[in-house]
């Protein structure tokens, strides 16, 4: 049901082809709050769409706007909560208004619920391996795929992708954080992700950190603008990549397994000889995993530490499977 609020937003919206949150202040005279409140409504219920980022956001009319909305309540505000998209023109499209956005762009607007719902069954399906702790614990796989583990645990906050519905909210920030080199991007990330590291660090009784050194020259790079990001009060370790041969092999290159291993055990040497009890070894994802466990190893046989814990914002959720994007 819309309100007196609701059809007079969408008039101005009509009007002005487009309109701004401060348009609609001034000429509604109600407060920043009420207008957010009312715009996300609208958004929810599929009458509005919701373009740029903050402090630039327009909100424009849905190519045609119905009494009906395009999802149920509790699909929106899961989508709302859950999902982004980001369109083939850079823009970053959150909850109803990407996945609206995704189904337009396949030709299935119509069929919303049903993909709504679908994304739902696979998206908690997909939690369900998510701990207590909010984390994601990848030790058991690890375990499957290399005769010998290094690292006493390995945690991730989510997976980089889904079956059918492609990269997670957090894998296309990752994604784009590292190949757009956006610092915000990745301070967001820094932040969605303290708290649980922060959480690691006091359960784990963590006392260094280190990080994974980069692969390719990046006038940004990744980890280092995510270490910064993420503040943490520990001393680390230094990690340093070394070129070997002729050119840079990074280890997304690598299609096999047993390459990656190399590459990893060849190329990151540690810097330094004193000893701590617990590691907390981060990298910015677990695609094969061979990198944390080979540091891990290196960090262990130079009784550098006695334990190794890996954490990286996302991992691929098939095995250790290659994410050749980042």
């Amino acid at each position: 049901m819309k309100t007196n609020t609701d059809l007079k937003i969408i008039e101005i919206v009509r009007q002005k082809s487009g309109a701004r949150p401060d348009d609609l202040i001034r000429e509604l005279g109600l407060s920043a709050a009420a207008i957010h409140k009312q715009l996300k409504k609208l958004v929810i219920n599929g009458k509005l769409r919701r373009l740029g980022r903050p402090p630039r956001v327009y909100y424009f009319l849905t190519k045609d706007v119905q009494d009906k909305p395009l999802f149920p309540r509790e699909q929106a505000e899961f989508l709302e909560n859950n999902y982004l998209y980001v369109a083939p023109q850079g823009e970053m499209l959150n909850g109803v208004v990407g996945f609206g956005r995704w189904l337009g762009e396949i030709g299935k607007i119509k069929e919303a619920e049903v993909f709504a719902r679908r994304y739902q069954k696979i998206r908690r399906s997909a939690d369900r391996f998510i701990g207590k702790n909010g984390l994601i614990e990848l030790s058991k796989k690890l375990k499957t795929t290399y005769p010998e583990v290094y690292l006493n645990q390995l945690f991730c906050l989510d997976w980089y992708s889904l079956p059918e519905f492609g990269k997670t909210r957090l894998g296309q920030l990752v994604l784009y954080a590292k190949q757009s080199q956006n610092r915000q991007l990745i301070k967001q990330i820094a932040s969605e992700s303290k708290d649980k590291i922060e959480q690691l660090i006091e359960e784990k009784h963590i006392d260094v950190l280190a990080f994974v050194p980069h692969s390719l020259p990046r006038q940004i790079q990744f980890l280092e603008e995510y270490r910064r990001s993420l503040g943490l009060k520990l001393p680390e370790i230094k990690l340093e990549k070394v070129r070997t041969g002729e050119v840079i092999v990074a280890q997304k290159s690598l299609s096999k397994l047993s390459e990656r291993v190399v590459n990893a055990r060849e190329t990151i040497m540690v810097a330094g000889e004193k000893r701590y009890e617990a590691v907390l070894l981060i990298d910015d994802a677990v695609g094969s995993g061979a990198t944390l466990n080979e540091t891990a190893k290196k960090l262990k046989t130079k009784k550098i530490a006695q334990k190794v814990y890996g954490f990286a914002p996302v991992s691929s959720f098939k095995g250790f499977d290659v994410i050749r994007e980042l």
